[in-house]
């Protein structure tokens, strides 16, 4: 657990979002406990709220425009070494430069864009393993008996992510009946809300679903019985992730990779 003085000294920072995932999270886990800190924590909130509202951008003078525009006049002309060149006929050389040009700027797009895709879906599973790894406290709990479900314990945790979250938060259903939700929190997958909803299995096992509108995986699909999974390894925990009704589930939990790939594949919800 990280100190008082730890978080007093870099709570603006934990505000602005500033944090490494991780850094973030035991921040979390502090202030869920600590009364003094959470006080710091909304007083900050609040002023800087109050400052936001009272400033005005200031306006650029304007001779700055004027002086930029005699500085971009002075600056020399690059040097440009002496290369000689054949020149094509005009009727090859336009379009042969424009298809060049085309080319890399495709390819180096393309390039750009598989691999931006590619960090995104495993910084994002890495913000699921964090989250059941850490073991942060639930916003709601569900009290339950073994081998019995709660009674609207399934409406309880959707109703309170109404006014939370912007989509419908379904939690899945397991045909196992050791699987039991016994909580849900209110969490981040990157810069987006996302809802974690908590499960306990027979022997103190535990098993995390985080619900999100962002498509945090990108792989190759496998077919499990009726459902389309994707699988990514991250951190040494398997999160399978599955697509329903335009959300993404990812699961992970203190189980064998068989069995998180059987409840993933099992899991059904209810819209």
């Amino acid at each position: 657990m990280i100190p008082c003085e730890l978080f007093q000294r870099h709570v603006g920072a934990f505000v602005d979002g500033e944090l490494d995932p991780a850094t973030h999270i035991e921040f979390e886990e502090h202030v869920a406990g600590c009364r003094s800190c959470r006080e710091s924590l909304d007083f900050e909130g609040s002023y800087r709220s109050i400052v936001a509202e009272a400033m005005e951008a200031p306006a650029a003078p304007e001779s700055l425009r004027e002086r930029v525009l005699i500085s971009l006049d002075a600056e020399p002309e690059p040097e440009r070494a002496a290369v000689r060149m054949t020149p094509l006929p005009l009727r090859y050389a336009l379009p042969i430069g424009a298809a060049a040009a085309v080319a890399l700027t495709v390819g180096a797009l393309n390039l750009r864009g598989a691999d931006e895709v590619e960090e995104a879906s495993v910084a994002s599973l890495e913000d699921v393993v964090r989250l059941h790894s850490s073991r942060l406290p639930a916003d709601v709990s569900l009290q339950q008996k073994e081998g019995e479900g709660t009674p609207g314990g399934d409406q309880a945790v959707s109703s309170w992510f109404r006014d939370k979250v912007e989509f419908p938060v379904r939690p899945a259903e397991f045909a196992r009946r050791d699987v039991r939700l016994v909580g849900a929190r209110l969490s981040n997958v990157r810069e987006r809300r996302a809802a974690a909803l908590y499960y306990e299995l027979q022997g103190g096992r535990r098993l995390t679903v985080v619900v999100t509108d962002a498509n945090v995986a990108e792989g190759d699909e496998a077919q499990l019985g009726n459902a389309q999974v994707i699988t990514r390894d991250v951190r040494g925990y398997a999160v399978p992730v599955r697509r329903e009704a335009g959300l993404t589930y990812a699961f992970t939990g203190d189980v064998d990779r068989d069995t998180l790939m059987r409840l993933a594949a099992s899991a059904r919800v209810r819209y």
